[in-house]
């Protein structure tokens, strides 16, 4: 399609458009000195520079060279398939009605294939729009919600939409990574869907974001700031001052060879655990203590759509006071939470149980926004984040131990002993995060 051709200025230089033939470019009004698209229209002038710590970029290419429109757009079409996707995590917590196994293999598998499914896409070069109608139709199937393999079928597809559009946002924004935690809070949010025909929603709503997901070149990044001061410059990259880069980039091969990942992996399944216990058996708590299916919808909704504001809000927190100690202060804070709500369901404190689940909701949404930069931090970025995909898998552990293996617990302790084990896994989880070490970093000792 034709790009929109625009009067030259007293440079000659017009507005940057898209070519006859599809490619970004601009139309100056002379000749000029560099290349040439074969319909006349000016290639955008590209260079590779290279930061402090060796990592290389790609400049001269705005997003709304490569896209036609603002990189915006990819962020929004990400949100709305993550927040489809993420609607069957909570249906087979509720929708099907008290078989938690079910959403416990939906969480193992989901889990799993988000890294394999991301890395053959990577190495394959699936465009991001491909996975995408795969990822709708799985998901599609798994909404119906009819047994183990609509848990399996749903779980693949929501973690080819989780890496699909993980990766992609990531790309197009490698300066402003709080963006993630947008996408990550949709996904958390699917809660509001969950009186509406996911199946058919699944599929003409996922796809049709597919159709706007596209990836950038490799290494891309905005004209604005300066890849090369962004590295170094502390007023310009605020999450320098508490957050020191990672030494070099690894590979996921390199990752699981650094005992760092192993401690990080504890972390992830404890926080997962805990969080995961609170999704599958909050209504049925809640209900259990004296009141409503009408309150426990509403704690439930509290939980779940605090998780999914957390996520969009954290950022700023992990720049000004470092992710590690966000992490662990959520960890520590979504222990005291589990407490809580004990105490509301013994009493019946209406006002307390919904206070409580306000706070577990957002600790838990506080660590898995900032879990892509944790992993970050201390094993670089990587194509696609599959670094942090490597490291996600520890939901699975965590979904078979809050969910599968708590469901005995419950039955025999009730729901109280639940509670204490999912503050127990936090306070494990604060622990392991206080444990982390970047690899490669020397601990100095400085002389009394």
């Amino acid at each position: 399609m034709a790009g929109e051709e625009q009067a030259p200025d007293s440079a000659g230089r017009t507005r940057t458009g898209r070519c006859g033939c599809g490619r970004a470019g601009t139309r100056p009004a002379r000749r000029p000195a560099g290349g040439v698209n074969d319909c006349g229209w000016v290639r955008p002038m590209v260079s590779e520079v290279t930061d402090f710590y060796g990592r290389r970029y790609r400049v001269g290419e705005s997003d709304r060279e490569l896209l036609g429109h603002s990189r915006n757009w990819v962020l929004a079409a990400a949100c709305v398939a993550m927040l489809v996707a993420g609607a069957g995590q909570y249906g087979f917590g509720l929708i099907v009605g008290g078989e938690y196994w079910l959403l416990a293999i939906w969480v193992a598998t989901q889990a799993v294939a988000v890294f394999p499914l991301a890395w053959l896409r990577e190495r394959l070069h699936v465009r991001p729009t491909l996975a995408m109608i795969a990822g709708a139709v799985l998901t599609a199937l798994g909404d119906l919600f009819a047994g183990a393999w609509t848990a399996v079928l749903g779980g693949l597809g929501a973690a080819i939409v989780y890496g699909a559009c993980f990766g992609v946002v990531a790309k197009w924004f490698p300066e402003r990574r709080t963006c993630l935690g947008l996408v990550s809070g949709a996904f958390a949010a699917g809660s509001v869907l969950f009186a509406t025909p996911l199946p058919i929603i699944a599929v003409v709503v996922i796809t049709a974001c597919g159709f706007v997901l596209r990836e950038p070149p490799p290494d891309w990044w905005p004209a604005k700031p300066d890849p090369r001061k962004w590295a170094l410059d502390k007023t310009l990259n605020l999450s320098l001052k508490h957050n020191r880069p990672a030494i070099r980039r690894y590979t996921p091969g390199q990752l699981l060879r650094c005992p760092t990942s192993a401690v990080m992996y504890v972390l992830v399944a404890c926080a997962a655990a805990a969080w995961l216990f609170d999704v599958a058996y909050m209504a049925a708590f809640v209900a259990s203590s004296g009141w409503g299916y009408a309150f426990a919808a509403v704690a439930v909704c509290v939980l779940t759509l605090a998780s999914g504001a957390a996520r969009w809000a954290t950022g700023w927190a992990g720049e000004r006071f470092g992710v590690g100690r966000v992490v662990r202060g959520a960890l520590a804070l979504g222990a005291l939470g589990q407490l809580l709500l004990i105490v509301a369901g013994q009493h019946q404190a209406a006002v307390l149980l919904v206070f409580a689940a306000l706070v577990v909701g957002t600790t838990a949404g506080c660590c898995y926004a900032l879990l892509p930069a944790l992993v970050e931090a201390h094993f670089g970025d990587q194509a696609g984040l599959l670094n942090f995909g490597l490291v996600y898998s520890a939901k699975a552990v965590g979904g078979i131990v809050g969910i599968g293996l708590t469901t005995a617990m419950v039955a025999t302790y009730g729901y109280a002993a639940g509670f204490l084990l999912a503050a127990g896994l936090g306070v494990l989880g604060a622990l392991a995060g206080g444990m982390l070490r970047q690899p490669g970093v020397p601990r100095l000792l400085v002389p009394a």
